[in-house]
C-alpha cells in the first residue's frame, strides 16, 4: 500500500506540473515540482513528453537536494530535443553555480560531484550536440571543478563560440601555466573573435601582474598580431584590456 500511495502521488505530482507546462505557467510548474520533490523530478525529466521534462527542467533550480539532479538533467541536455536540451543545461549552470558558492553539504560526497563533473565534461566535448549546449556543459563543468577546463582541448575545437567560452572561464588572474597558450591563440587563432579574447584574458592582468611574463608569453608574432585585433570593432572593456599590452611594451 506505501508504494501504491508514493505512485498515486508521484503521478499527481508530475500531472499537476504537466498541466501547468501546457497552459503556459512555468512559475507554477516550478512550484509544483518543488512541492512535490527531487524523486517527482527526476521522474518528469525521464517523461517521454516535452511538457513534463520541461516543468522538471522548470522545477530542478527550486528542489530540496537539487544538486541531485545534475546526473538528470545531464542526460536531458544531451538528448536530441533542443527544445528541452539548452534550458536542461541552463537549470544545470544555475545548480552547478549555487554549490559552488557555498561550502559542499556533508550529504554530498566527492566521488558524487566528479561523477556530475565528467557527465557534464563528456557532454560539453560532444560535437553532435548544439553549440549552446555545449557551452553550457563546460560552464558546469567548471564551476563544480575549476581544474576540469583543458586548454588543449578546448582551443582546438573547431567551434569558435566553445573556444571562447573556453577563454571566459579561465581564473583571474591567469595561472602562470596557461599563459602560453593564450599567446598562441592570440597568433594562431583563425578567429579574430577568439584572438581578441583570448588578448583581453591574457593583457587584462598587465597592472596586477608583472607585464615581462606576459609579454614573453604574447611574443612578437603574437604583439604584432595585437596590433591589429584592437583595430576592430569589439566592446571598450575587451579592448582596453588587450591594449594593455601594447602600453607596457
Amino acid at each position: 500500500m506505501g508504494w501504491l500511495h508514493i505512485l498515486v502521488t508521484a503521478a499527481s505530482g508530475i500531472a499537476a506540473m504537466r498541466a501547468a507546462i501546457d497552459r503556459g505557467d512555468l512559475d507554477e510548474a516550478a512550484r509544483q515540482g518543488a512541492l512535490a520533490g527531487p524523486a517527482v523530478i527526476e521522474q518528469a525529466l525521464a517523461a517521454p513528453d516535452r511538457s513534463a521534462k520541461l516543468a522538471g527542467i522548470a522545477a530542478a533550480p527550486l528542489a530540496e537536494d537539487r544538486a541531485e539532479l545534475l546526473e538528470p538533467l545531464a542526460r536531458v541536455a544531451g538528448g536530441p530535443d533542443r527544445r528541452v536540451s539548452v534550458p536542461a543545461a541552463a537549470a544545470a549552470r544555475a545548480i552547478a553555480r549555487e554549490l559552488a558558492r557555498r561550502d559542499r553539504p556533508d550529504d554530498i560526497a566527492g566521488e558524487d560531484v566528479a561523477g556530475w563533473r565528467d557527465a557534464w565534461l563528456s557532454l560539453a566535448r560532444r560535437r553532435d550536440r548544439w553549440i549552446e549546449v555545449r557551452v553550457l556543459a563546460l560552464d558546469v563543468a567548471v564551476a563544480l571543478d575549476p581544474k576540469a577546463l583543458d586548454m588543449g582541448w578546448a582551443l582546438a575545437e573547431p567551434d569558435p563560440a566553445l573556444r571562447r567560452a573556453a577563454i571566459a572561464e579561465l581564473p583571474l588572474p591567469v595561472p602562470d601555466a596557461l599563459r602560453p597558450a593564450l599567446g598562441e591563440a592570440i597568433v594562431k587563432d583563425t578567429d579574430p573573435d577568439v584572438a581578441l579574447a583570448a588578448a583581453a584574458m591574457l593583457c587584462g592582468d598587465v597592472g596586477a601582474s608583472p607585464p615581462k611574463p606576459i609579454l614573453d608569453a604574447l611574443g612578437p608574432g603574437g604583439l604584432a598580431r595585437l596590433k591589429t585585433l584592437v583595430t576592430q570593432k569589439a566592446p571598450a572593456y575587451v579592448l582596453r584590456d588587450a591594449k594593455r599590452c601594447l602600453g607596457a611594451r
